[in-house]
């Protein structure tokens, strides 16, 4: 966990979140490009893929909510299973 700017950042949870986020994505066989390309024409909306899934940037939920529209799962579904990996990376 690190703060910036006074924001605060669980960098566990956003790593568990970027592995989600890539494996959904490629088991799509989809480049971040495609995926950024489709939200835009979707919604309007520019998210930063390559963010997301290096876990660079602290993901909003609202971004996180329309990454999860567009690969169709269930938000709690996707932190389900970011919780899942964490388990695992702490053993």
């Amino acid at each position: 966990m690190s703060t910036s700017h006074n924001q605060y950042r669980n960098d566990e949870l956003l790593t568990g979140i970027a592995i989600v986020a890539k494996q959904l994505r490629e088991k799509l066989e989809l480049s971040q490009e495609e995926v950024v390309n489709d939200i835009k024409i979707r919604t309007d909306i520019a998210i930063h893929i390559g963010r997301i899934e290096t876990a660079v940037g602290n993901i909003s939920i609202s971004n996180l909510s329309l990454l999860c529209e567009y690969y169709n799962i269930p938000l709690s579904k996707l932190m389900t299973k970011a919780e899942e990996i964490i388990k695992k990376a702490r053993k």
